[in-house]
């Protein structure tokens, strides 16, 4: 009875589920002090700007074997932080999660063996930590706009914060890192090392993924790790209309919702024991919350704020996309805040922690092009930028 009660306690704390919030990211100087730049046969990782950046090229064995000399003196603390959470989860759901670390696909089983046997890491131990999902988010989408009063055009941007516990590690833990896996399409994930599951990311087509959590999902059989299905999707497809196919075509193993973009549309699906549910823009706006979804917009007490916001603004350029993130962060976890534009296939950064949230940091800004086609990691060009001036919070 004891293990129960404890399993039953720890399985709701949010300290130990992955939490998105919306889409931006940013840093606080000497935050990437500890990271240094290494060197592979297949694999780089350079310190831009103070952003830590990895390019890794090969079939799914030797990014995995370069992905672990790259990361093996970052992982072990990291690896640690979610080494609990498997073991609740095998004791919450038996033969469900086991079948759920059955379901992923033999590339990725590839890629995640070479790399834990690279960094010293028991293989089942990593291959359990990239079934974890679970994230807590919002996110605001902008859509493209023609003929503006300027006579210029405003393009799709997506706008998110990434919360997650404990901020204090896995904000300055953050790595940006483009992949470029044979035969299959090059993308950027914001991520960890050790983590082969997309939380968020772009890809060469411009197309953005990313999941957040969903409070009121439903409990679903087993199915593909949602993070990994993600994975997938950067790889092959290059629209929201090939996305919603793929994310739909086999189960996966949460509800949680899944964003989805490109330069010209943006969606918001999920899965129930029902079948798909997708929510599609309004007035040219698209929010997302962890909360419960109705007239394709969330109902929750975050997703009423940036609704507000998104309603008041006149001019929602990239300044005020980053902005809207310091309203809707979860305070004390935001480790992470990002813009992506597809159409340039430009990614703006921000990382924090506990007491610094991510969305009221300094940002970095990169263009991913020359990377996704074969560029090197050390010729990038990483601009920073400064914080934003914050708006009121959802709390308030």
């Amino acid at each position: 009875m004891i293990r129960a009660l404890f399993t039953s306690m720890f399985a709701r704390l949010p300290l130990l589920t992955l939490a998105c919030e919306s889409l931006v990211l940013s840093v606080r100087p000497g935050q990437a002090a500890e990271w240094q730049p290494a060197h592979t046969t297949n694999g780089q990782l350079v310190i831009q700007a103070g952003l830590p950046l990895a390019v890794v090229s090969g079939n799914a064995a030797e990014i995995g074997s370069a992905e672990g000399e790259l990361f093996k003196p970052r992982m072990a603390a990291l690896l640690g932080l979610m080494s609990l959470q498997p073991r609740l989860l095998v004791a919450r759901q038996g033969a469900t999660f086991t079948a759920t670390i059955a379901a992923i696909a033999e590339d990725d089983r590839s890629r995640l063996t070479a790399l834990a046997t690279t960094a010293g890491i028991t293989p089942r131990t990593l291959i359990e930590a990239n079934a974890l999902v679970d994230a807590q988010c919002s996110a605001v989408v902008a859509l493209p706009a023609t003929n503006l009063p300027n006579g210029g055009d405003r393009p799709l941007r997506v706008a998110r914060n990434m919360d997650f516990f404990p901020a204090a590690a896995l904000g300055p833990g953050t790595v940006l890192e483009v992949i470029r896996l044979t035969g299959k399409r090059p993308y950027a994930t914001i991520g960890w090392p050790g983590s082969a599951a997309v939380i968020s990311g772009m890809n060469d087509a411009g197309l953005v993924a990313c999941i957040l959590l969903n409070h009121d999902g439903d409990a679903l059989p087993a199915g593909e790790p949602l993070g990994l299905r993600l994975a997938h999707i950067l790889q092959e497809d290059a629209t929201v209309e090939a996305a919603v196919q793929r994310f739909n075509a086999t189960p996966v193993a949460s509800s949680h919702y899944v964003l989805l973009a490109d330069a010209l549309s943006a969606t918001v699906v999920w899965r129930g024991r029902d079948g798909l549910h997708q929510d599609v823009p309004q007035g040219g706006w698209l929010t997302a919350t962890n909360g419960r979804r109705a007239q394709t917009q969330p109902q929750d007490e975050r997703g009423i704020c940036l609704r507000n916001l998104c309603t008041t603004t006149a001019v929602p350029d990239a300044a005020w996309m980053r902005q809207v993130l310091t309203a809707s962060y979860m305070i004390g976890i935001n480790a992470q805040s990002m813009v992506f534009e597809p159409a340039t296939c430009t990614v703006e950064l921000a990382v924090g922690t506990a007491q610094h949230p991510a969305a009221k940091a300094t940002w970095w800004r990169l263009s991913l092009t020359t990377l996704f086609a074969g560029g090197d990691a050390d010729a990038a060009v990483v601009e920073q930028l400064p914080a934003s001036l914050p708006l009121p919070h959802y709390t308030r």
